[in-house]
């Protein structure tokens, strides 16, 4: 292994400290190939989605990413189409087009925008497209209309498009391998596609002057027999993208350039919305209360539909069972119940915005793509102008290239993302002072990046006002993870390109999240402790399966549910809220020694019942460390999303500090947690690093103290508390009062260590002089060795298994 990987960097004599974060978090962004410059074009990528910019002489447009999900063709009440797509019930698309099923043509992804260019050229002007994936070069086909102002255009573009509602006066569609113009072919020789780069290339026989021409362009899938845009089917197959409902006939298009204002929102109230499918459902006919497997069960249950619900838990409907029947299950049942038509008012999507599409799905939709257009100014072209129109504030919406090649497009049977280019968001307040803090807000299981503020609003800005920071939102490449191995890749990956745009203070830098999300925050810190200064988790549970939080890790869930029955990542027969191998944070616990912790829970939670965040509450107390677990008796796993009120929670974060290195580090290492072929190995916190776990041993524990300041322990106080805000709760916890006996300064390091083969310590960092000897008082259940570390270089020392005390002569 290289000095890179290891995270140390630099030469031996050149570092008195270890360099904090996997390997991802450092160093400069990658130029994966979709971000390359063929002949003729100079300008850097804007990596900003939804903006554009003059650079160079060239106009450059930034699209979203997996954003191709074409028109809205059903309601939120209606079953989505057959095929595949990514994401859950929240992070539902507007758009409902669904790829043909052969991914070695497709890869579900195949009419992503990516980037759009245009430059004058000696013979035209020269139009580049980057889609986010090209593995067939005719899969797709790209539509660019252009209106030079004369007054004669058309807005049926032919070529299968029919009624787009945007007049022009030229149309070019090129499929990759061909193009025409005009309804005539180009030349070859003005024709050129890039299957490594995603590019395709088009130069076109127009003079535009110095004047401003208006530009649209759209994205679908290329018809080879037909010489068109591949048509909408109901139900997707190998060949056929499907989507459209019987009697619709929406224009193929899976993508729209040029939208510089996607709505992102909370679309409705739900608690107003689920009261009246609970009315329409109860007073629904007899006769069509029939087509339910068991009508008269349903009645009785319903009762009087007013007093379904709780005004302080507007999501709970119970069964006869007493089971909450949640959104998705009172949204099936009105959905069985009535034909769309017949239901006023309701939405198209509970959420807008979540994958940044609603615009372009609703103007696909209505058959009218004329508000996202670019007016295009050759003159600033001609005269090089630089213009960059990306914001400084406000939610943006980023995207980062990975240094790893995991394939292209979509993986929808893993729920995967699985391109080199990826999209995360960040809420900057206006007048933000540099260097920032910053909360990371991860996502809940089956949402996406732009959950918290599509749902929770509030929360965002309220993160941002109290804390003065950035909120960051990454996507972690799916929605359910579990935020370990590529989603935590994602997190640190998407982490270093924003710090090439806005400066991030490293010390106050916090985590957070809602449900999965919640549990993300947890296991985040846990793992890198030195990374992030507090914790604010949510209905979070503490171990991903769900039955070794509850029993303290003595009972799994057996694996023929885990992995068969149920599936997960990595090749289950069914997508499940499961992983693979699923992680249990309760096995880490020792790590959060300076990690202060607000987790937030709900006494009536079918999904985390409490039993499992209160016995991870008791590890906590066990340890002596900071934390307060906050318990609302009446709230579900939904309530406190919805209310979207959240006061204590950022206040909490704001007073976030992580300390560079603490004068004690505790540290427990559990190889089946690293992921070496991501660079990433939870080995090391601090001062303390490369921490090698004897083989034969499930983990190691690393208990580090230097006295070279003096030292004394926090005194733990456990505390109650209650309150009414944001709903009423009882808090428990654990907070530190200051010592009295503090044990005089001394060159010396205590080191507790088991099942530790090998441990560095960077001395230096800590204030210890390597240029005077150095006592280690050490107690190891094994044989190890220690390894000083620091400008000096670096120095072994050989410990023997059992109590002992070592003197090192001086280093330096």
């Amino acid at each position: 292994m290289s000095e890179e990987s290891t995270g140390l960097g630099g030469s031996d004599s050149a570092r008195s400290e270890p360099r904090i974060g996997p390997e991802s978090l450092h160093g400069s962004n990658p130029t994966p190939p979709q971000l390359e410059n063929g002949d003729g074009w100079s300008a850097d990528p804007l990596l900003v989605s939804g903006c554009d910019a003059y650079v160079d002489g060239e106009y450059l447009y930034q699209d979203y990413v997996y954003d191709d999900h074409g028109a809205d063709t059903r309601s939120v009440l209606d079953q989505p189409p057959d095929g595949h797509t990514l994401g859950g019930f929240y992070s539902r698309a507007t758009g409902d087009y669904r790829y043909p099923t052969d991914p070695d043509t497709y890869a579900f992804n195949a009419a992503d925008l990516l980037e759009f260019r245009a430059r004058p050229s000696e013979n035209g002007v020269t139009y580049r497209i980057t889609l986010n994936t090209m593995v067939d070069p005719e899969a797709a086909a790209v539509a660019i209309g252009i209106d030079t102002g004369d007054g004669d255009g058309r807005t049926d573009w032919g070529y299968g498009l029919g009624e787009l509602g945007a007049s022009v006066d030229h149309r070019l569609v090129t499929w990759g391998t061909g193009a025409e113009f005009d309804g005539e072919p180009l030349d070859s020789d003005r024709v050129s596609v890039d299957v490594r780069r995603n590019q395709i290339e088009v130069e076109v026989p127009l003079d535009p002057g110095e004047e401003t021409w208006r530009h649209y362009a759209v994205v679908g899938l290329w018809n080879d027999e037909q010489e068109s845009f591949q048509e909408i089917a109901v139900d997707a197959d190998r060949a056929v993208p499907g989507g459209r409902k019987s009697g619709q006939s929406p224009p193929p298009v899976f993508n729209v350039g040029f939208r510089f204002e996607e709505p992102i929102q909370r679309n409705i109230d739900l608690g107003e919305l689920l009261p009246r499918l609970a009315m329409i459902i109860a007073n629904a006919p007899m006769e069509v209360l029939q087509q339910l497997d068991d009508p008269a069960q349903l009645l009785g249950t319903l009762g009087d539909a007013p007093e379904l619900f709780d005004i302080d838990n507007p999501l709970k409907l119970f069964n006869p069972l007493d089971t909450p029947l949640g959104i998705s299950g009172l949204i099936d049942v009105a959905e069985r119940l009535l034909p769309l038509n017949d239901i006023e008012g309701i939405p198209r999507v509970i959420g807008v915005g979540n994958w940044q599409e609603h615009g372009q799905s609703t103007a696909l939709a209505n058959r009218d793509i004329s508000q996202y257009h670019a007016d295009i100014d050759f003159g600033k072209l001609q005269d090089g102008v630089e213009e960059r129109n990306t914001p400084d504030s406000g939610f943006v919406s980023y995207l980062y290239p990975s240094r790893y090649d995991f394939g292209e497009g979509v993986d929808p049977y893993a729920n995967v993302l699985e391109g080199r280019i990826q999209p995360y968001a960040a809420y900057i307040p206006e007048d933000v002072e540099e260097p920032a803090p910053m909360v990371t807000m991860l996502h809940s299981l089956g949402n996406c990046y732009t959950q918290y503020p599509v749902y929770m609003p509030s929360l965002v800005e309220a993160l941002a006002e109290h804390t003065g920071g950035v909120v960051f939102m990454p996507q972690t490449r799916s929605p359910g993870i579990w935020y370990k191995e590529k989603a935590e890749l994602d997190v640190f990956e998407a982490w270093r390109d924003l710090e090439t745009h806005i400066d991030i203070d490293r010390n106050r830098v916090s985590v957070a999240g809602y449900s999965m999300g919640g549990f993300g925050a947890i296991i985040m810190a846990t793992k890198n402790p030195d990374l992030f200064g507090r914790c604010f988790g949510v209905v979070g549970p503490p171990a991903e399966d769900p039955l070794k939080a509850p029993t303290n890790n003595m009972i799994a869930t057996p694996s023929i549910l885990m992995n068969e029955l149920l599936g997960g990542e990595g090749g289950g027969r069914l997508f499940s809220i499961f992983t693979e191998k699923p992680e249990n944070a309760l096995r880490l616990t020792e790590n959060l020694r300076h990690v202060p912790l607000l987790l937030w829970h709900g006494g009536a939670d079918p999904l985390v019942p409490l039993l499992g965040p209160t016995n991870y509450a008791r590890r906590l107390r066990s340890h002596g460390y900071r934390h307060q677990i906050d318990v609302f008796p009446t709230v579900d796993h939904f309530s406190l999303a919805v209310r979207d009120r959240w006061d204590r929670g950022p206040e909490y974060l704001a007073d976030t500090e992580t300390p560079d290195h603490p004068d004690r580090v505790t540290y427990r290492r559990v190889p089946e947690f690293d992921y070496p072929e991501l660079d990433i190995r939870h080995d090391s916190a601090y001062w303390v690093t490369d921490i090698e776990v004897r083989e034969g041993h499930s983990s190691g524990l690393v208990d580090a103290t230097s006295l070279a300041d003096g030292y004394a322990d926090p005194e733990p106080e456990q505390y109650t508390t209650t309150g009414t805000q944001p709903m009423a709760y009882t808090g428990t916890g654990i907070r530190w009062d200051e010592s009295e006996s503090v044990r005089a300064p001394t060159n010396t390091v205590e080191l507790t260590l088991e099942g530790v083969s090998e441990v560095t310590l960077w001395i230096e960092a800590v204030e210890l002089d390597p240029r005077a000897e150095l006592t280690l008082e050490i107690d190891s259940n094994i044989g190890t060795t220690v390894v000083l570390r620091g400008s000096f270089g670096s120095h072994e020392v050989a410990v023997d298994a059992g109590e002992s005390t070592l003197v090192v002569p001086p280093l330096a």
